[in-house]
């Protein structure tokens, strides 16, 4: 598993329930890119929507 920093910086924002929008404007970047960046994430990790990779990452 090879996550990029800005990948954690994402889902660990998700994770404290911010929406896409919210987390985009906090790192400067388009909610589009925030989308990307978790798709690569759930690829990454094998899961299939952000509600299974929230719930991967909090029993971590």
């Amino acid at each position: 598993m090879n996550i990029t920093k800005r990948e954690q910086e994402v889902t660990h924002l998700l994770c404290k329930g911010m929406t896409n929008k919210q987390i985009g404007r906090l790192l400067g970047i388009s909610p589009h890119t925030v989308r990307d960046h978790i798709s690569s994430v759930t690829n990454k990790l094998g899961v299939t929507n952000r509600i299974e990779l929230i719930l991967l990452l909090s029993t971590k």
